[in-house]
């Protein structure tokens, strides 16, 4: 949505005031939502370093840690001799009546006490009740790590190390629709192995399409790391824009507005089904400007999207800025490729332009120079053939999810239907391995540069994205170049005119 046709009917003085009264409403909203996130339950954090039993809902998918679970849990009640006692405050009934209960986003007696809890529990599944115990404590703050910010913006206030498990309850009704998505992710990547007989082919296309970095084993996810494509494996906004643009192109044949609706139906149950991290809201909800946009034949910038979409999530927690990394490197990456990767294509002008080779470049070159402190603040290390990687792989990667979905969907019906999809998916995904691991290998494939501090990164892009936002402003226009060019040679034709 261009807004060029609003600044052309204000004045600079109306503009100065429209933009000055939204500055102080962002950081207002951004004041008291930062008080909100970082508040805990006084209830509880009295009960800190004590043995406490509570009874909570789990509220994200189990991830394994080492040989226990790590369990996110939503605590409703504590018990005390024997008696349940509410720690939350209680909604208002109607769905829409609360959602507009404003108080509740900004009032912490209605914040929502999440404790990360590491136990042994093989049953234990998104939305099941369950009750446990152990010793409470808050999340504690290292040199190397934060884990304290870290869990904040995930909305995880406490932690209890070594639970017990005392009783896992039955699914909870409001839960039913996020468990049967997550079922029916599990389920599908079943499907996957049994076309994939390869283990690591199996994970990487599970990986790539729905699960994230989770089926992967360390060694092939540290060889991600040192060749520059863990991306790949971290579920982004990039896998959910071909998620997008697929659905769109699907429902394409349908009048647009009924389009737009079942595509942003589609795209947000997707988002739910893969877990909905900050990557993956942040690309959900420049997916639904950009359908919104479409529907009501509107001018659609990328670079506004990303911006109101940076915005409400930093007034839903501003706490990403500072304690999501994966929130700091997908908008960083994003920032680039809008602001910098087109016009970066005119400084490559020598490299061929056949089979989007230099887009393909100049992407990457662009997402590097966003991502390159964040990363050097994160690991201390860049990956020495990085650049070169992403060009040779990533280009596959929307071939490798089609060729994966289309195998595991196939499979549901009769393994040998997918044969063909199952063939495909082997060759791409073997290829991705081989580079991977050969260039990993490579001697020089990490180079250790070392921590970066705060005020280095605040200095990159204070230089970074002015020049950024001036080349947007003169390459924006794909076909600039070719209007200059045209306006020399009419030039250099009327001199020689002259001349004669």
């Amino acid at each position: 949505m261009n807004l060029g046709w609003f600044y052309k009917k204000k004045s600079k003085t109306e503009l100065l005031i429209i933009w000055s009264v939204l500055a102080v409403v962002f950081f207002t909203l951004i004041y008291f939502r930062y008080n909100f996130v970082t508040s805990r339950s006084g209830f509880l954090m009295e009960r800190v370093d004590k043995e406490v039993i509570l009874h909570g809902i789990i509220v994200a998918e189990p991830d394994d840690f080492g040989f226990k679970k790590s369990l996110t849990v939503e605590v409703d009640k504590i018990k005390i001799n024997s008696t349940g006692m509410a720690v939350n405050k209680v909604g208002s009934g109607f769905w829409l009546q609360d959602f507009f209960n404003f108080r509740k986003y900004f009032d912490s007696g209605f914040r929502k006490n999440r404790i990360r809890v590491i136990a042994s529990c093989n049953d234990c599944k998104f939305g099941y009740p369950i009750e446990f115990s152990g010793t409470l404590s808050l999340p504690k703050i290292t040199d190397d790590f934060d884990s304290n910010i870290f869990l904040l913006s995930r909305g995880v206030q406490f932690e209890m190390l070594n639970a017990k498990i005392g009783k896992i309850y039955d699914l909870n009704p409001g839960s039913k629709l996020e468990s049967l998505l997550y079922d029916f992710k599990n389920l599908f990547v079943e499907k996957i192995k049994m076309c994939l007989s390869n283990r690591e082919e199996a994970a990487l296309g599970a990986g790539i399409l729905i699960t994230g970095k989770g089926e992967l084993s360390k060694k092939t996810l540290e060889d991600f790391k040192r060749s520059g494509l863990v991306h790949m494996v971290v579920l982004s906004g990039f896998n959910v824009s071909i998620v997008a643009q697929v659905i769109i192109a699907v429902l394409s044949f349908l009048p647009k507005v009924i389009t737009g609706i079942l595509g942003s139906v589609g795209i947000i149950l997707f988002c739910m089904m893969v877990g909905g991290g900050a990557t993956v809201i942040r690309s959900l909800i420049m997916s639904l400007i950009g359908i919104f946009a479409k529907v009501f034949d509107l001018n659609h910038s990328a670079l506004e999207a990303v911006l109101i979409a940076g915005a409400l999530m930093l007034i839903n927690n501003p706490l990403i800025i500072i304690g999501d990394p994966s929130f700091q490197l997908s908008f960083a990456c994003t920032l680039g490729l809008i602001l910098l990767g087109n016009s970066a294509k005119y400084f490559f002008s020598f490299i061929t332009d056949k089979f989007g080779l230099r887009e393909i470049v100049s992407s990457s070159v662009a997402v590097q120079i966003f991502s390159l402190p964040l990363l050097l603040k994160f690991s201390g290390a860049v990956s020495s053939y990085g650049i070169f990687a992403n060009i040779i792989v990533v280009p596959l990667i929307p071939f490798a999810m089609l060729s994966v979905f289309f195998a595991g969907s196939l499979c549901f019906i009769n393994p040998n239907f997918s044969l063909l999809f199952t063939l495909v998916s082997h060759a791409i995904l073997a290829y991705m391995l081989f580079i991977v691991k050969y260039i990993s290998g490579l001697d020089s494939a990490l180079l250790e540069i070392g921590k970066t501090s705060n005020l280095f990164i605040l200095c990159w892009y204070l230089i970074v994205i002015p020049i950024s936002v001036v080349l947007y402003k003169k390459f924006m226009d794909p076909s600039l170049g070719q209007k200059i060019r045209k306006i020399k040679q009419e030039g250099n034709k009327k001199s020689i005119k002259i001349d004669g």
